[in-house]
């Protein structure tokens, strides 16, 4: 492989002048620049990298580990990330954690091998157990939350509010003469806690009970568990006029459910899902309560950066607002949501709340 030296005596340059031209310095002549950007390309030369790491005490690369990629939230929330750091001259790694602790550990480890100087995380289960956390926290390297909702003391975080957001859906249902609205949500999920948390508190100033048997908490946040607990809502008396769904993953496996029954969207019940994802891409088109995904990406990227650059302030937690998106598939009650329901199927909701 050629060398700097190989490259300063192809372009008849000094070693200083061609480490200029490589690192962007000002005061090199647009001659002898041109002369070191041709023997670069005639030698095939690539600076390396951990060589040069030394010599600016910098790597100019970051990590970012998410649960699953495979979740359309996610790679919105990349991509903007990826975009600020790449204004900054900043690579981006991404790791894909699928909320196991094995493979948020390994690709902790291996960034941090590979000499990142920050990291961004979601802020989900697997971030938080302890041997994750010894490690995040040991790691010397400023850490940055993004969305989920296990915030973690030590570091920056930028969060949704997902009370506030909840309670603005369900209020725009009450308020479309809904009182039987089933919650379709994620077992051990933090973000889904504070989302019942304004489902609740807008029934409740509504004057509306809380009913257990319209809360459906299943294993994952995939289409599959939206489709099961809609199948098993169907069965409860009385039967629900609206579905809120954790977010529009789940509210897709939610419509699926309804067409195979034959069940009109919005006539007969309204579904409405979070996070605004796949609200366009449906049929009918989601209501849903957007996350302004760039914004919170943005934000921490930004956040990272600034650390990186040496800010040394007490760690700071930003919550974005969401917005509602008034769609397609939530309407008014009608006297088609009144239809008589048939007796739980109990084989639909093993293992379900």
């Amino acid at each position: 492989m050629a060398t700097i030296r190989d490259v300063a005596q192809r372009a008849g340059l000094s070693v200083a002048t061609v480490s200029a031209v490589l690192n962007n310095k000002p005061g090199v002549s647009d001659r002898s620049e041109q002369k070191v950007r041709k023997a670069i390309k005639e030698l095939n030369y690539r600076p390396n990298r951990v060589a040069r790491a030394l010599s600016r005490n910098s790597t100019n690369t970051v990590g970012m580990l998410v649960p699953s990629v495979d979740n359309p939230f996610f790679p919105q929330v990349v991509k903007s990330v990826e975009d600020v750091f790449f204004e900054n001259r900043f690579v981006t790694l991404i790791g894909n954690t699928e909320g196991k602790t094995e493979r948020a550990l390994y690709y902790i480890k291996s960034m941090l091998s590979g000499w990142a100087e920050g990291l961004i995380i979601t802020l989900t289960w697997e971030m938080t157990q302890p041997e994750v956390l010894d490690h995040l926290q040991g790691a010397g390297v400023p850490v940055v939350g993004l969305a989920g909702a296990r915030i973690i003391p030590d570091f920056d975080a930028v969060v949704p509010d997902d009370p506030r957001g909840a309670f603005d859906a369900i209020n725009y249902l009450i308020g479309l003469g809904h009182r039987h609205i089933g919650f379709i949500g994620v077992q051990d999920s933090e973000s889904t806690a504070l989302r019942l948390q304004g489902y609740s508190q807008a029934l409740k100033e509504a004057g509306l009970p809380v009913l257990d048997e319209l809360i459906m908490l299943g294993r994952s946040y995939e289409q599959a568990d939206g489709y099961i607990l809609a199948k098993a809502l169907l069965r409860r008396v009385p039967r629900p006029t609206a579905f809120f769904c954790y977010n529009d993953v789940i509210a897709l496996g939610a419509i699926a459910a309804l067409h195979e029954e034959n069940i009109r969207i919005p006539e007969e019940i309204s579904v409405l899902g979070f996070d605004d994802t796949a609200g366009s891409y449906c049929y009918p088109q989601l209501t849903s309560v957007a996350l302004p995904k760039t914004e919170m990406g943005f934000l921490a990227a930004s956040l990272l950066l600034d650390r990186i650059k040496g800010k040394d302030t007490p760690p700071e937690v930003i919550t974005v607002k969401p917005r509602l998106v008034i769609r397609d598939s939530t309407g008014p009650v009608s006297h088609y949501s009144q239809a008589p329901t048939a007796k739980p199927d109990k084989s639909l909701i093993q293992g379900v709340r």
